[in-house]
């Protein structure tokens, strides 16, 4: 599941309401339930992509501004990041924010992967995105980057090169070109910023080793915290696939093997957005392809856990729109 912090999707209702849009009409437009509190509006912890895929669209259309996410990368604050961004800002100069960055991105938003390269005089940032990434969701990272370090070191150092996997009209690269003042490259084959290598070696005017150093131990137990939370449908889709046959698949038994009570486990899932039976049925539907050619109908069912042949043959209906016969005939032509 990729989620990114509520402080970064509320940085972009902050901005929205900078530019005269209400934030709750906002996160009504894009039928927004992600509330630890509804009545109060209290954001959820975590946001998933969708959400903030919606509302960056949002942003996009009534603004009608189709470099939305660049113009929030300029206004981006350390502070949007939550604790990484003060980690980047106490660390002693670029080379260690950009390891801050490698190493704890996605308590910011795991929606992609950050990879640097230094080659010679030459030193590369390159970001993928999520698939399911929108271009302002690109946009907005990119550019933030770039601020947050001119933000950082009070000058208006500029990269040698931009990488945009999309597609702007000449309009829009100016735009684009005139800010981060380097040549914009369009259609390219990864998103990434370029900058010569002499840059690492620039010192941050807030380096605070002391605080640098508690905030790397603040940040590590909270991304040991995430990713155990993130692995725990990993794990239960493993224990699944492991498995001979689908029978006697319960959550009981599945909690079990993890250590941990029933409810304790449908707590941990729930924060996924997902639940025990939501990832049974996505195993029983991994394995329809692989036992196809099974001939009877009846043992397919038990091997994938049903009880009867007419729960899997309802449940087939409701996947496939389809009978197993129907569906297996059309695989078969």
């Amino acid at each position: 599941m990729q989620t990114l912090a509520d402080h970064y999707f509320s940085s972009i209702l902050d901005y929205l309401q900078s530019r005269g849009l209400n934030s709750a009409d906002a996160l009504k437009a894009i039928n927004f339930n992600e509330y630890s509190n509804r009545a109060t509006q209290q954001l959820s912890p975590r946001i998933t992509l969708k959400s903030y895929n919606s509302l960056l669209d949002y942003g996009q259309k009534t603004l009608k501004d189709p470099l939305f996410g660049f113009r929030l990368g300029q206004h981006i604050r350390t502070a949007d990041y939550g604790v990484l961004g003060y980690l980047v800002e106490s660390s002693n100069g670029l080379a260690n924010a950009i390891q801050a960055l490698l190493n704890y991105d996605r308590l910011v938003a795991d929606i992609g992967q950050a990879q640097f390269e230094q080659h010679k005089n030459q030193a590369t940032i390159r970001w993928f995105p999520h698939a399911h990434c929108n271009e302002q969701v690109v946009l907005r990272n990119m550019t933030a980057w770039v601020s947050v370090v001119r933000q950082l070191l009070k000058t208006e150092l500029s990269p040698t090169q931009v990488s945009f996997q999309y597609h702007y009209t000449q309009q829009q690269i100016n735009t684009l070109t005139t800010w981060f003042n380097c040549p914009i490259l369009t259609h390219a084959k990864h998103n990434e910023i370029c900058f010569p290598s002499s840059y690492l070696g620039l010192n941050f005017k807030t380096d605070n080793a002391a605080i640098h150093l508690a905030l790397k131990q603040v940040s590590d137990q909270q991304l040991s915290l995430f990713t155990s939370q993130q692995n725990m449908s990993e794990n239960v889709s493993q224990i699944l696939m492991a498995k001979l046959d689908l029978q006697h698949c319960t959550l009981a038994r599945t909690a079990n093997a993890l250590s941990m009570t029933p409810r304790t486990l449908q707590r941990h899932l729930k924060s996924q957005e997902t639940t025990f039976l939501l990832l049974l049925e996505t195993e029983r539907k991994r394995r329809i392809n692989e036992l196809c050619n099974k001939p009877n109908l009846a043992q397919l069912a038990l091997a994938l856990g049903f009880k009867d042949q007419s729960s899997f043959n309802r449940a087939f209906k409701r996947w496939y729109s389809c009978s197993p016969l129907e569906y297996f005939k059309t695989k078969h032509r």
